[in-house]
C-alpha cells in the first residue's frame, strides 16, 4: 500500500512539474508573439518583434533591466550617482557604451560562429567580448567572456530603432560634442559644441516621443540647462555637473558655452497648447536650435 501512495506520489509529481514547464513555455512564447504596437510614426521606425536575424535584432538600444528600475527614481536634479549600463549597437557598426556615465565609444562585430559581440574601444584601442547567452527583440542577455566572467548580464530593449541612423541620438555622430577637445577652441568652435548639444537634445525628445518611450528620463546626460514638464531652465552655476563642465577644454570654456546659453534661453519663446510636455518642450528646443546662431 505504501510502495502504491509513492509511485501514485512520484507520479503526480512529475506531472505537475512537467505542466509547470510546459506552462512556462507556453508563456515564453506567448511573450515572443505578442506584436509591438505602432503608432503614426511607424514609417520612421524599423519593428523588429518578427526579425530573426541577429545583427539586425542586436542593432537597437541596450539597457541593463536592473538599472533600468534604479532610474525610475532618479530626475535631473538627482545628486546621488548610479551605474546605469547601456550598449546602443548601430547598423553601421558604431556604438556608444553608458551615456550616463563614463561614455565610451568605437566599433562593434558579431560573430554568427561563436555567438559573441566584440566592442572595440576608440579611446584606449581595449575591447570587450560578450557571449551571447539569449536573445530575443527585448532583451539580451551576455557573459562578458572577455574577462572570463560567468554572471549573465541582461539587458532589455524597445525592439524598435529609426530607419535614419542619424536620427538616432545615441549614434556617435550625434554625440560629437561630448568629445573634449586635446587644445582650448575657438569662440566659434565652442558656439557649436553648445549647438550640437541642443541638437542632441531634440533628438532625445524626438525619439522619447516617436517610439513611445514608458519612462523619460535626463539623469546622467551632460547638460546646463534643466527640463520640467513644459519647462526650461539654467542651471545653477554651481549646480553643473562635472560631466557637462568636462565637454569643453578646461571650465572656462564652459562657462563661454553656459553664457552663449544663458542668451539664447533670454529670448522669447511660443509654447505650444494642448500637446503633451514632451512635445511643448521640443517645440521650444527647435525654436532655441533656429537662434544659435543670432546669439554669441
Amino acid at each position: 500500500m505504501k510502495k502504491t501512495f509513492a509511485a501514485i506520489f512520484m507520479m503526480l509529481f512529475i506531472f505537475s512539474c512537467s505542466n509547470a514547464v510546459e506552462k512556462d513555455k507556453d508563456k515564453k512564447e506567448e511573450k515572443k508573439q505578442v506584436p509591438i504596437e505602432k503608432n503614426e510614426y511607424s514609417n520612421e521606425l524599423v519593428y523588429l518583434d518578427n526579425e530573426e536575424n541577429i545583427f539586425n535584432l542586436l542593432c537597437q538600444g541596450w539597457e541593463m533591466a536592473d538599472d533600468v528600475e534604479a532610474l525610475e527614481g532618479m530626475d535631473d536634479n538627482s545628486t546621488i550617482e548610479i551605474s546605469f549600463r547601456s550598449l546602443y549597437l548601430s547598423p553601421d557598426r558604431t556604438f556608444i557604451k553608458n551615456p550616463r556615465n563614463a561614455m565610451q565609444h568605437g566599433n562593434w562585430d558579431y560573430n554568427d560562429v561563436s555567438k559573441t559581440i566584440t566592442l572595440n574601444y576608440a579611446d584606449d584601442g581595449g575591447k570587450d567580448v560578450y557571449k551571447i547567452a539569449s536573445l530575443s527583440y527585448d532583451e539580451l542577455i551576455v557573459v562578458n567572456v572577455g574577462i572570463k566572467s560567468t554572471t549573465n548580464l541582461v539587458f532589455i530593449a524597445s525592439g524598435k530603432r529609426f530607419k535614419n541612423i542619424p536620427e538616432e541620438p545615441y549614434h556617435i555622430s550625434n554625440n560629437q560634442w561630448r568629445l573634449p577637445p586635446s587644445k582650448k577652441e575657438a569662440d566659434t568652435e565652442i558656439h557649436r559644441r553648445l549647438k550640437e548639444n541642443l541638437h542632441f537634445f531634440i533628438l532625445f525628445y524626438k525619439s522619447a516621443i516617436k517610439k513611445d518611450d514608458k519612462a523619460v528620463s535626463f539623469w546622467g546626460l551632460p547638460s546646463c540647462f534643466t527640463w520640467y514638464g513644459g519647462a526650461i531652465y539654467m542651471k545653477n552655476k554651481e549646480l553643473l555637473k562635472d560631466n557637462w563642465l568636462e565637454c569643453f577644454y578646461d571650465k572656462e570654456q564652459a562657462m563661454k558655452a553656459y553664457a552663449i546659453a544663458e542668451k539664447l534661453l533670454d529670448k522669447k519663446y511660443e509654447w505650444p497648447k494642448g500637446v503633451s510636455w514632451l512635445k511643448q518642450n521640443l517645440s521650444v528646443l527647435e525654436q532655441m536650435y533656429k537662434n544659435m546662431d543670432q546669439v554669441r
